[in-house]
């Protein structure tokens, strides 16, 4: 219902665009006020909240979800519902990310966010939902509204079973890295989650990830876990494209063991069962099934009482259903997949690494790919109570999994974040954003692109109510 909602949504907007004239007219206005009421609040009086001390719990490699990478003793504050809301001024130098048609614009961009925060004895929640609106100075067809939520349940049945509710959803008219406020994250990602470095060339991009645990705590060193999981990747307005995207519904499920070997080391085993069917496309053929069966073995340790290091892998068995127009067959086959990410955090300076060999989607562009790809990020708090926050990664798409096929897609992401708090908790950001993006081969794909970013924001939080202890 959500879905048909948003699909709605769009088709009311593309017939109720404003004329030309009247565009530039409004945004002629509205530019140059929001940006004179971004920079003087710079000038405020600075305030900051202590952080309490909470060091991270040591898991190994498995479904679990990332978690926000922190400072040494760092906390969000909790048990609380909070609201706020931001205005942005960004210039975007590739507006349809196509290298052939490239057009520059600037833009605004219009948010709030809604946190939810709640921990008790028995359950615990944390939930944030952000809505933006961007508003291009010339270029109409991004004018549109954006959602963002993403919730993290778990409850606790007896003093040996609990249920994890994890979902992410995402409904965005192109890629805003800066708008929409991704938090640096820290260790491996999760074997079940989609590709989040290949970008396809599309206005419109429907994603949904969603899971079900419930965890067996057995002793003090000995845990089970049995998870599910649904995933949905939907594409609109891909007209100009060479090749339509796939569109990819998946289902999930997998038996993961941990074991305490020490008070700071992990050792877990995850049995993982994935079943994905793309439909859509043309270079595989119009409908395609993939099924991974796959069984990793991981290692996790706290080295010292600021270094975290992750290790993991395993081999993945391949077995793909359906025609291929690009004349290749695919039998069943193995596949090397491993990875690992080591995590640092002090009291002025956090940052993980991280890097990844596995069969997974491709974002689209093909089916399921091998997919290789690297990430950094560091943050730093700087003199004055500024904050950097810099990321970047690469990744590669290969189809070879077709023995025929012949294609690949690098990408290299980068961006740096510049924040300071501000009277009443409101927060400046000035930031910048890159994107590269290259296709190869003989397959009819053509991902490529350059794109750059700029950007300065205000967020100003409303209000923060407490939901007690």
């Amino acid at each position: 219902m959500l879905e048909k909602n948003f699909e709605s949504e769009h088709v009311g907007g593309d017939r109720k665009h404003m004329g030309r004239f009247w565009r530039r007219t409004l945004w002629t206005f509205i530019f140059p006020v929001t940006l004179a009421a971004l920079f003087p609040v710079t000038l405020a009086a600075q305030t900051a909240s202590s952080s309490a001390v909470a060091l991270a719990q040591v898991v190994a490699y498995g479904t679990n979800v990332q978690t926000p990478l922190r400072f040494a003793g760092e906390t969000l504050p909790g048990n609380q519902i909070s609201l706020s809301m931001g205005a942005s001024a960004f210039y975007d130098d590739n507006v349809l990310a196509m290298n052939t048609h490239r057009l520059g614009d600037e833009a605004l961009s219009f948010n709030s966010r809604l946190g939810i925060s709640r921990q008790t004895k028995r359950l615990k929640i944390n939930f944030d939902y952000v809505p933006f609106f961007v508003l291009y100075r010339q270029i109409d067809q991004y004018d549109r509204l954006n959602h963002s939520a993403d919730l993290d349940l778990t409850y606790r049945l007896t003093s040996r079973f609990s249920l994890g509710l994890r979902d992410s959803f995402s409904y965005q008219n192109g890629v805003y890295p800066s708008l929409t406020s991704q938090q640096i994250m820290s260790g491996p990602a999760s074997p079940t989650s989609l590709n989040q470095m290949i970008f396809p060339y599309t206005t419109r991009t429907l994603s949904n990830m969603a899971g079900l645990d419930l965890k067996f705590v057995k002793s003090q060193r000995t845990s089970l876990t049995l998870s599910g999981g649904y995933n949905q990747l939907k594409f609109g307005n891909q007209a100009g494209a060479v090749q339509p995207l796939y569109n990819s519904r998946g289902a999930s499920g997998s038996l993961e063991y941990q074991y305490r070997l020490t008070e700071h080391t992990n050792f877990g085993l995850l049995l993982l069962h994935q079943d994905t069917t793309y439909q859509g496309g043309a270079v595989f053929g119009n409908r395609l099934r993939s099924q991974i069966e796959s069984t990793f073995l991981s290692l996790g340790s706290r080295l010292s009482p600021t270094v975290t290091v992750t290790l993991y892998g395993g081999p993945q068995y391949v077995h793909t259903v359906g025609g291929s127009s690009a004349g290749s067959t695919v039998a069943g086959q193995f596949q090397p997949s491993g990875g690992g990410s080591i995590t640092k955090e002090l009291r002025d300076t956090a940052l993980d690494l991280s890097f990844q060999r596995s069969v997974s989607d491709s974002a689209g562009l093909y089916t399921s790919v091998i997919n290789t790809n690297i990430t950094f990020g560091v943050r730093r708090r700087l003199a004055g109570r500024w904050e950097a926050n810099l990321r970047g990664g690469a990744a590669r798409a290969d189809a070879s999994l077709f023995q025929l096929a012949n294609g690949t897609t690098d990408a290299a992401t980068g961006g740096i974040d510049f924040s300071r708090p501000i009277r009443g908790g409101s927060v400046l950001h000035i930031s910048y954003d890159t994107t590269h993006q290259l296709s190869k081969g003989t397959l009819p794909i053509s991902a490529t692109f350059d794109r750059n970013q700029v950007t300065i924001s205000f967020d100003y939080r409303l209000k923060a109510i407490s939901l007690g202890r």
